[in-house]
Protein backbone atom coordinates (compact mmCIF):
# COMPACT_ATOMS: atom_id res chain seq x y z
CA UNK A 1 0.00 0.00 0.00
CA UNK A 2 1.45 3.55 -1.09
CA UNK A 3 2.05 5.94 1.98
CA UNK A 4 0.54 8.97 2.31
CA UNK A 5 2.25 12.62 2.66
CA UNK A 6 1.14 15.84 3.39
CA UNK A 7 3.60 18.29 1.26
CA UNK A 8 3.21 21.92 2.64
CA UNK A 9 4.46 24.39 -0.67
CA UNK A 10 7.27 27.19 -0.03
CA UNK A 11 7.07 28.83 -3.23
CA UNK A 12 9.89 31.40 -2.77
CA UNK A 13 9.94 34.54 -4.97
CA UNK A 14 12.80 37.34 -4.42
CA UNK A 15 13.06 35.83 -0.73
CA UNK A 16 9.30 35.90 -0.07
CA UNK A 17 6.39 33.48 0.86
CA UNK A 18 3.79 33.78 -2.25
CA UNK A 19 1.52 31.72 -4.01
CA UNK A 20 0.34 32.61 -7.66
CA UNK A 21 -2.73 32.20 -9.24
CA UNK A 22 -3.10 29.67 -12.14
CA UNK A 23 0.98 29.84 -11.63
CA UNK A 24 1.34 33.18 -13.54
CA UNK A 25 3.73 35.24 -12.24
CA UNK A 26 1.32 38.64 -12.11
CA UNK A 27 -1.31 37.31 -10.26
CA UNK A 28 0.87 36.72 -7.04
CA UNK A 29 0.02 36.97 -3.13
CA UNK A 30 2.67 37.98 -0.87
CA UNK A 31 2.69 36.32 2.23
CA UNK A 32 4.39 38.06 4.96
CA UNK A 33 7.08 36.78 7.19
CA UNK A 34 10.35 35.31 7.09
CA UNK A 35 11.10 32.00 4.87
CA UNK A 36 12.44 30.41 7.53
CA UNK A 37 9.69 30.86 10.40
CA UNK A 38 7.44 29.40 7.97
CA UNK A 39 9.32 26.24 7.16
CA UNK A 40 9.89 25.75 11.51
CA UNK A 41 6.13 26.58 11.79
CA UNK A 42 5.82 23.81 9.31
CA UNK A 43 7.97 21.46 11.46
CA UNK A 44 6.40 22.32 14.83
CA UNK A 45 2.90 21.14 13.79
CA UNK A 46 4.63 17.78 12.48
CA UNK A 47 4.69 17.95 9.07
CA UNK A 48 7.54 15.25 7.80
CA UNK A 49 7.97 16.50 3.90
CA UNK A 50 8.63 20.29 2.48
CA UNK A 51 8.02 21.18 -0.83
CA UNK A 52 9.82 24.30 -2.21
CA UNK A 53 9.56 25.75 -5.45
CA UNK A 54 12.23 28.74 -6.36
CA UNK A 55 9.88 30.86 -8.80
CA UNK A 56 12.76 33.55 -9.88
CA UNK A 57 14.90 30.48 -10.70
CA UNK A 58 11.84 28.77 -12.30
CA UNK A 59 11.24 32.12 -14.42
CA UNK A 60 14.79 32.71 -15.13
CA UNK A 61 14.49 35.86 -12.97
CA UNK A 62 17.53 34.65 -10.20
CA UNK A 63 17.33 32.58 -7.49
CA UNK A 64 16.75 31.84 -3.95
CA UNK A 65 19.83 29.79 -3.50
CA UNK A 66 20.92 31.41 -0.21
CA UNK A 67 17.45 31.15 1.68
CA UNK A 68 17.22 27.55 0.49
CA UNK A 69 20.65 26.35 1.55
CA UNK A 70 19.67 28.24 5.05
CA UNK A 71 16.63 26.31 5.13
CA UNK A 72 18.27 22.83 4.55
CA UNK A 73 21.44 23.53 7.08
CA UNK A 74 18.55 24.04 9.79
CA UNK A 75 16.09 21.66 8.64
CA UNK A 76 17.44 19.06 6.99
CA UNK A 77 17.82 16.60 9.38
CA UNK A 78 14.74 16.98 10.78
CA UNK A 79 12.26 17.59 7.35
CA UNK A 80 12.77 16.03 4.24
CA UNK A 81 12.91 18.64 1.55
CA UNK A 82 11.30 18.08 -2.08
CA UNK A 83 12.54 20.91 -4.17
CA UNK A 84 12.00 22.29 -7.63
CA UNK A 85 12.33 25.38 -10.04
CA UNK A 86 15.14 26.11 -12.18
CA UNK A 87 16.95 22.74 -12.62
CA UNK A 88 18.44 23.13 -15.83
CA UNK A 89 21.26 20.73 -15.81
CA UNK A 90 22.91 17.58 -14.20
CA UNK A 91 25.01 19.77 -12.48
CA UNK A 92 21.92 21.41 -10.66
CA UNK A 93 20.80 18.14 -9.52
CA UNK A 94 23.98 17.10 -8.58
CA UNK A 95 24.39 20.42 -6.50
CA UNK A 96 20.77 20.28 -4.49
CA UNK A 97 20.94 16.25 -3.53
CA UNK A 98 24.72 17.41 -2.18
CA UNK A 99 23.30 19.89 -0.19
CA UNK A 100 20.78 17.74 1.36
CA UNK A 101 17.37 17.52 -1.03
CA UNK A 102 15.70 14.40 -0.79
CA UNK A 103 14.12 14.17 -4.07
CA UNK A 104 14.49 16.99 -6.96
CA UNK A 105 11.50 17.93 -9.21
CA UNK A 106 12.25 18.08 -13.19
CA UNK A 107 9.97 19.87 -15.06
CA UNK A 108 10.93 21.64 -18.07
CA UNK A 109 14.38 19.81 -18.76
CA UNK A 110 13.40 16.55 -18.44
CA UNK A 111 10.77 17.04 -21.24
CA UNK A 112 13.51 19.11 -23.49
CA UNK A 113 16.45 16.92 -22.91
CA UNK A 114 15.02 13.11 -22.60
CA UNK A 115 18.48 12.11 -23.71
CA UNK A 116 20.39 13.67 -20.66
CA UNK A 117 17.31 12.29 -18.14
CA UNK A 118 17.42 8.63 -19.16
CA UNK A 119 20.71 8.60 -18.77
CA UNK A 120 21.73 9.45 -15.52
CA UNK A 121 23.52 7.91 -12.97
CA UNK A 122 22.83 5.90 -10.28
CA UNK A 123 23.62 7.91 -8.07
CA UNK A 124 20.07 9.63 -9.05
CA UNK A 125 17.96 6.45 -8.64
CA UNK A 126 14.78 7.32 -6.65
CA UNK A 127 16.05 10.74 -5.84
CA UNK A 128 13.69 12.60 -8.49
CA UNK A 129 10.37 13.30 -9.36
CA UNK A 130 8.51 14.12 -12.77
CA UNK A 131 6.82 17.42 -12.79
CA UNK A 132 3.95 17.39 -14.79
CA UNK A 133 1.67 21.03 -14.83
CA UNK A 134 -1.23 20.16 -17.16
CA UNK A 135 -3.24 22.70 -18.59
CA UNK A 136 -5.95 22.02 -21.22
CA UNK A 137 -4.87 18.77 -21.45
CA UNK A 138 -1.21 19.65 -22.18
CA UNK A 139 2.20 19.56 -20.47
CA UNK A 140 3.31 23.00 -19.64
CA UNK A 141 7.10 23.70 -19.24
CA UNK A 142 9.10 27.40 -19.18
CA UNK A 143 7.64 28.09 -15.88
CA UNK A 144 3.67 27.32 -17.71
CA UNK A 145 4.50 29.66 -20.61
CA UNK A 146 4.75 26.85 -22.73
CA UNK A 147 2.83 23.96 -23.55
CA UNK A 148 3.95 20.74 -25.29
CA UNK A 149 2.04 18.38 -27.86
CA UNK A 150 3.43 15.41 -25.46
CA UNK A 151 0.60 13.19 -24.54
CA UNK A 152 1.14 13.45 -20.66
CA UNK A 153 0.13 9.49 -19.84
CA UNK A 154 2.70 8.07 -22.64
CA UNK A 155 5.23 10.26 -21.85
CA UNK A 156 5.21 9.25 -18.45
CA UNK A 157 5.25 5.00 -19.47
CA UNK A 158 8.29 5.98 -21.21
CA UNK A 159 10.17 7.39 -18.77
CA UNK A 160 13.04 5.58 -16.96
CA UNK A 161 11.55 4.45 -13.97
CA UNK A 162 14.45 3.95 -11.88
CA UNK A 163 15.50 7.09 -11.09
CA UNK A 164 11.51 8.89 -10.71
CA UNK A 165 10.06 8.25 -7.31
CA UNK A 166 7.32 10.25 -7.99
CA UNK A 167 5.27 11.78 -10.69
CA UNK A 168 3.89 15.46 -9.33
CA UNK A 169 0.08 16.00 -11.18
CA UNK A 170 -0.72 19.70 -10.96
CA UNK A 171 -4.01 21.10 -12.72
CA UNK A 172 -3.02 24.80 -13.57
CA UNK A 173 -6.39 25.83 -13.94
CA UNK A 174 -7.09 24.43 -9.92
CA UNK A 175 -3.58 26.08 -8.74
CA UNK A 176 -3.83 28.87 -6.33
CA UNK A 177 -7.76 28.84 -6.39
CA UNK A 178 -9.33 27.12 -3.29
CA UNK A 179 -11.83 25.55 -6.02
CA UNK A 180 -10.90 22.13 -4.91
CA UNK A 181 -8.75 19.68 -6.67
CA UNK A 182 -9.74 17.93 -9.98
CA UNK A 183 -10.44 14.76 -8.55
CA UNK A 184 -11.45 12.61 -11.53
CA UNK A 185 -8.89 13.85 -14.01
CA UNK A 186 -6.27 12.76 -10.67
CA UNK A 187 -7.97 9.46 -10.36
CA UNK A 188 -7.53 8.96 -14.15
CA UNK A 189 -4.25 9.63 -14.35
CA UNK A 190 -3.07 7.92 -11.51
CA UNK A 191 -4.91 4.52 -12.81
CA UNK A 192 -2.95 5.39 -16.58
CA UNK A 193 0.54 5.09 -14.78
CA UNK A 194 2.59 2.99 -12.42
CA UNK A 195 4.30 5.72 -10.56
CA UNK A 196 2.67 6.64 -7.20
CA UNK A 197 1.55 10.24 -7.52
CA UNK A 198 1.33 13.66 -5.54
CA UNK A 199 -1.74 15.54 -6.61
CA UNK A 200 -1.28 19.70 -6.49
CA UNK A 201 -3.51 22.63 -7.55
CA UNK A 202 -6.15 23.60 -5.75
CA UNK A 203 -6.94 21.92 -2.22
CA UNK A 204 -9.44 23.71 -0.02
CA UNK A 205 -10.15 21.88 2.74
CA UNK A 206 -10.11 18.74 4.62
CA UNK A 207 -12.62 17.14 2.53
CA UNK A 208 -10.39 17.39 -0.63
CA UNK A 209 -7.67 15.99 1.22
CA UNK A 210 -9.48 13.01 2.28
CA UNK A 211 -10.80 12.20 -0.94
CA UNK A 212 -7.30 11.65 -2.28
CA UNK A 213 -6.00 9.74 1.03
CA UNK A 214 -8.70 7.83 -0.30
CA UNK A 215 -7.50 6.87 -3.16
CA UNK A 216 -3.61 6.07 -2.06
CA UNK A 217 -4.62 2.43 -3.54
CA UNK A 218 -4.64 3.45 -6.94
CA UNK A 219 -1.20 5.07 -6.43
CA UNK A 220 -2.19 8.66 -5.20
CA UNK A 221 0.43 9.24 -2.23
CA UNK A 222 0.34 12.79 -1.64
CA UNK A 223 -0.61 16.21 -1.78
CA UNK A 224 1.34 19.63 -2.34
CA UNK A 225 -1.20 22.09 0.32
CA UNK A 226 -0.02 26.21 -0.02
CA UNK A 227 -2.66 28.76 0.05
CA UNK A 228 -5.08 26.84 2.15
CA UNK A 229 -2.76 26.49 4.40
CA UNK A 230 -1.47 30.01 4.53
CA UNK A 231 -5.09 31.63 4.53
CA UNK A 232 -5.47 29.41 7.32
CA UNK A 233 -8.32 27.05 6.02
CA UNK A 234 -7.66 23.61 8.28
CA UNK A 235 -6.93 22.93 11.68
CA UNK A 236 -3.25 21.68 11.08
CA UNK A 237 -3.59 18.47 13.73
CA UNK A 238 -6.21 17.02 11.78
CA UNK A 239 -4.45 17.80 8.41
CA UNK A 240 -1.01 16.23 9.40
CA UNK A 241 -2.58 13.20 10.64
CA UNK A 242 -2.59 12.34 7.18
CA UNK A 243 0.98 12.05 6.61
CA UNK A 244 2.74 9.25 6.75
CA UNK A 245 -0.08 6.90 7.25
Amino acid sequence: MTEFQIYPALDLKDGNCVRLLHGKENRMTIYKGDPIKQVKFFFDNGFQWLHIVDLNAAFGKQDNKKIILKILSKFKKSMRVQLGGGIRNIEDIEFWIDAGVSRIVLGSLAFQRPDLVNNLSNVFRKKLALGLDIKDKKIAVNGWTKLLQIDPIKYVNQIDKKYFDRVIYTDISKDGTLKGVNLLQTKKFAKSIDIPIIASGGVSNLHNVKALYDQKDIGISGVIIGKAIYEKKFDLTDLVKFSGS
